[in-house]
C-alpha cells in the first residue's frame, strides 16, 4: 500500500454504509480513481466538516491498494467548492454534463494530466464567466482532442480537398468527419453542418483557453455545432448522456458567446 496525494476533482459518490460513501474522483496524477470515503458522509442532515461535495476542487490524501480499484480516501482538503455551481442551476448542469463526459470517456488508473488540466481551468472559467457557452463547446472539442477522438473539421474525409466555406456538407460520425458535396454520393447516415460552423469549431479545438474570453460565435453556429457533437459522442459512446437534458443554450447569451 502507498500514501499518496494529489489535486481532484469529484465527478460522482454513492452511499456505502450510514457514515461512509464510494467517491469518484478524476485527479490529476493518477486518472479516475473510486475511493472509499469512511466517516465522510453527512447524515439526517447534520453537518460535517469532512463531507465530500460533487463537482469540487480537492487536494486529497488516499491509500492505493495495490490489487483493488477501491482505495481509501484519508483526507480531502477544500481548494474550490465553486458556489456558482449550487447558485445558477444553468452552470450546475453544464458542469455536470463535463463530469459525465470524463467520466464515461476515462479508464481507471489512466492519468492524463492535459485533460485534468482542462476539466479544472473550464470549471474555473465557467463559475465566474456568466457566458459559458463557449468554454462549454472548447472544452468538448479540446477533450476530444486530448484523447485522440477530434473529428477532422477542415476537409472531405473522403477527398481530402478542403471544404469551401459556402458548403453545407454531411457529417458523418462513423468516419469521424465530412464529405463534401461531390463526395457525400450514396451516404445514407449523417447531419447537415455548414462548413462555417466546422471550421470554428476547428479553431475552438487548437485555440488557447485564455484567448476563448475574446472569441465570439453567433448563437446559431454554437448550436449548430453542439448538435453534431452530441451525435458525434454518441456514436462514440453507444449511448445518450444523462445529462443532455438539462443542457440548454439559452437565447438570452444573444451572439456574445
Amino acid at each position: 500500500m502507498s500514501i499518496l496525494k494529489t489535486d481532484a476533482i469529484t465527478l460522482g459518490r454513492t452511499d456505502y454504509s450510514d457514515s461512509s460513501q464510494i467517491i469518484i474522483f478524476y485527479t490529476r496524477d493518477y486518472g479516475k480513481i473510486h475511493t472509499i470515503a469512511k466517516g465522510f458522509k453527512r447524515s439526517s442532515g447534520k453537518y460535517n466538516s469532512k463531507a465530500i461535495d460533487l463537482l469540487t476542487h480537492y487536494r486529497i490524501l488516499f491509500i492505493k491498494k495495490e490489487h483493488s480499484t477501491l482505495h481509501t480516501l484519508t483526507d480531502a482538503v477544500l481548494q474550490n467548492n465553486y458556489p456558482t455551481f449550487r447558485n445558477d442551476l444553468d452552470t450546475y448542469f453544464r458542469a455536470s454534463y463535463m463530469a459525465e463526459l470524463v467520466n464515461e470517456f476515462t479508464e481507471e488508473n489512466d492519468p492524463n494530466e492535459p485533460l485534468f488540466g482542462l476539466f479544472l481551468n473550464t470549471l474555473n472559467h465557467i463559475a465566474t464567466d456568466t457566458n459559458s457557452t463557449i468554454w462549454l463547446l472548447a472544452f468538448e472539442l479540446k477533450m476530444l482532442n486530448i484523447l485522440g477522438y477530434l473529428p477532422e473539421w477542415e476537409h472531405c474525409i473522403h477527398c481530402k480537398k478542403k471544404i469551401p466555406h459556402h458548403e453545407r456538407v454531411t457529417f458523418n460520425a462513423v468516419e469521424g468527419g465530412a464529405r463534401c458535396v461531390g463526395c457525400h454520393g450514396e451516404l445514407k447516415n449523417g447531419m447537415l453542418i455548414s462548413a462555417g460552423a466546422m471550421f470554428i469549431a476547428g479553431r475552438l479545438a487548437n485555440l488557447n483557453l485564455h484567448r476563448l474570453e475574446r472569441v465570439r460565435v453567433q448563437l446559431s453556429i454554437c448550436v449548430e455545432i453542439e448538435k453534431v457533437l452530441r451525435y458525434y459522442i454518441v456514436s462514440l459512446l453507444k449511448k445518450e448522456l444523462n445529462s443532455w437534458k438539462y443542457v440548454n443554450f439559452s437565447p438570452q447569451e444573444g451572439i456574445k458567446v
